[in-house]
């Protein structure tokens, strides 16, 4: 297993350093030895999986008429590009603080934007026909279901309930979708005739269900759980109640399944946002249940879908704040791609054989090229462009002076703070633990004397909001560091507002419940609370505002745990921040000869081992 992590560590950086902006242009028939020579590299270095029991799930009494498995045709004309069969990939991509469904066209390669409502959009899922498009939407102030008509442009609401409803698939007849939904205080999942609109319930258990996939032959449905502090694939069969354990590795998560057309593989990825890796296993039912299938990985990245022939792949790769959205070969991955790539956040692409028609492509982009109002305007004050000043921040702390930023940065946090607002029902930023901070004030235990804070580009949130449970926090271990994502909880509980849960939060407070616990820095908590939430990591990136990585010292030093931090540095070292607000003879003063690193950009800092 030493070797195995090895080889995986080894081969992550390798890609990770080949994707870099400056190394992206290289000649194809040098990406494909290179690509070629890694995955090989890969596929030495991969490790048994375990044994995979069938269990017994809870009565489901499905009854739905027979689906038969649709022919597997292969697309209309030649290739459209050199690893899949043409056609339109759609895919969430979340810009100026808002998700929508784009479209990037396999013939053209050109980028369109699918959806432009104010509110988000998001799960596309095609029809096996291609002329619909299923997604979820909060456009009603509740997460709805909604089926767009591809050759018109028309949106239909199937679902029409307060609750949470996303995530939708289809059955291969077009007559069903299985989606996620939270009713009565559980995420489970459930399937939805189209046209009668009547729905059944086909998980039961406590813990969170989501992310479902339909088989090509109709009867099988492939799910993500979340049970005993671990994600695992589960499948379900329609005809009975049998449900097995597909992955079933406590020490590593699995999500975003997706089936090979023609129904004789799944693939997936596995780990932690931010440093996932892709799996591929054989569908044998008989094999599942003896344990005998044994899964592959075959590539480093998320949230994979194949392309419509069955011969390509699409995935997410994410480096520093790029999404990159990969298209590889599935048969010796010599031929490998990058479709689009973004500073925007990019995820949930699915794939259709299906050109866009070209009324409907004309329309969306003449609507794309409408200019869209920026999130927020840095109104400075000072006269002079390289010295700044600091500005008070309205009524934070319940003072118009108490807590002040950099004017360079003061109206995106009010900016921000106004947005929290609107989504979670509360004005959770009107309390700060700490902004602004002197040169001369005195550093936590433990802790240096260069901040963010000093340069006006820094706050903390208050901390009192976690223990008195209007907040939980996600740990996230992304290359060997911990980060924490900050959860919301909305203040109204119907649906209007966030959505469920889907792992356990971190508890804090068991670090000094046991010496396990307390050697750990703390613990996972036994259950996922109930309710909804806010992702609040997300939103203050859509500021600008960055959350900071705990210290390696966190386990036994609170001050080092840092999830209360948020810094907005915008590609700029510590050093020429200080420049915007104090002289350079007043820092040289203060803080004497300074290291290196603090003249470096801060995003190159984080990523120093």
């Amino acid at each position: 297993m030493e070797q195995d992590s090895f080889f995986k560590n080894s081969v992550t950086k390798v890609i990770r350093w080949l994707l870099k902006p400056q190394r992206v242009s290289l000649p194809p028939l040098v990406w494909g030895a290179i690509i070629a020579g890694i995955v090989s590299l890969m596929l030495w270095a991969v490790y048994a999986g375990p044994t995979i029991p069938s269990t017994e799930g809870p009565e489901i009494s499905v009854s739905l008429p027979p689906t038969p498995t649709p022919p597997f045709r292969e697309p209309p004309g030649p290739p459209a590009t050199p690893v899949g069969s043409g056609g339109t990939l759609a895919f969430t991509m979340r810009h100026n603080g808002n998700s929508d469904i784009y479209l990037l066209s396999q013939q053209s390669g050109d980028l369109i934007r699918l959806t432009f409502d104010a509110a988000e959009d998001r799960d596309p899922a095609w029809s096996p026909d291609g002329q619909w498009l299923a997604f979820a939407s909060h456009r009603a102030r509740n997460w709805d279901l909604y089926l767009m008509d591809m050759n018109s442009g028309t949106v239909l609401r199937l679902t029409d309930d307060m609750a949470y409803e996303a995530g939708p698939t289809w059955s291969p007849d077009g007559k069903w979708l299985a989606y996620e939904a939270y009713y009565k205080g559980n995420l489970d999942i459930y399937i939805i005739n189209v046209e009668s609109e009547d729905s059944i319930q086909l998980t039961h258990d406590p813990e969170p269900e989501y992310a479902p996939t339909w088989a090509p032959d109709g009867r099988h449905i492939v799910y993500t759980t979340y049970r005993d502090y671990n994600k695992d694939l589960y499948l379900i069969a329609l005809d009975n109640s049998t449900t097995i354990n597909l992955t079933q590795t406590p020490q590593r998560n699995e999500d975003y399944a997706a089936w090979s057309p023609d129904g004789a593989y799944l693939i997936y990825s596995a780990g932690v946002p931010g440093d996932e890796t892709i799996w591929r296993i054989p569908f044998d039912k008989d094999e599942i249940t003896l344990g005998a299938v044994r899964p592959m990985i075959v590539g480093i990245g998320a949230e994979p879908i194949w392309s419509p022939d069955g011969e390509a792949m699409a995935f997410i790769f994410r480096q520093q704040t790029t999404s990159y959205l990969i298209a590889a070969a599935t048969t010796g991955w010599g031929l490998a791609q990058e479709s689009y790539s973004t500073q925007d956040w990019m995820g949930q692409p699915d794939w259709t054989a299906t050109p866009l028609g070209p009324t409907l492509e004309a329309r969306l982009k003449l609507k794309t090229t409408a200019m869209e109002s920026p999130l927020y305007t840095e109104l400075l004050l000072s006269e002079n462009p390289t010295h700044y000043r600091l500005v008070n921040l309205p009524g934070v702390n319940n003072s118009d002076t108490a807590e002040k930023l950099s004017d360079r940065v003061n109206d995106s946090y009010n900016a921000l703070r106004a947005q929290v607002e609107q989504k979670t029902g509360w004005d959770y930023l009107a309390i700060l633990g700490d902004s602004w901070r002197t040169m001369n004030y005195t550093p936590r235990p433990g802790q240096g004397r260069i901040s963010w804070h000093v340069c006006g580009r820094a706050v903390d949130i208050n901390q009192g909001y976690l223990s008195r449970g209007l907040i939980e926090l996600v740990r996230e271990d992304i290359g060997g560091v911990t980060y924490w994502r900050v959860f919301i909880k909305a203040s109204e509980q119907d649906g209007s507002l966030g959505e469920p849960l889907r792992t356990s939060p971190w508890d804090l407070s068991a670090r000094s419940d046991g010496e396990l616990a307390t050697a750990q820095g703390g613990e996972l908590k036994a259950e996922v609370p109930g309710g909804y939430y806010v992702d609040f990591t997300t939103i203050a990136a859509d500021y600008g505002w960055e959350r900071r990585n705990a210290l390696s010292n966190w386990r036994s030093s609170y001050y080092d745990i840092e999830w209360w931090h948020f810094q907005k540095t915008e590609g700029m070292s510590w050093y020429d921040c200080m420049l915007e607000l104090y002289p350079e003879q007043e820092i040289t003063e203060s803080y004497g000869i300074l290291p290196w690193w603090t003249k470096r950009p801060e995003w190159e800092v984080q990523a120093m081992p």
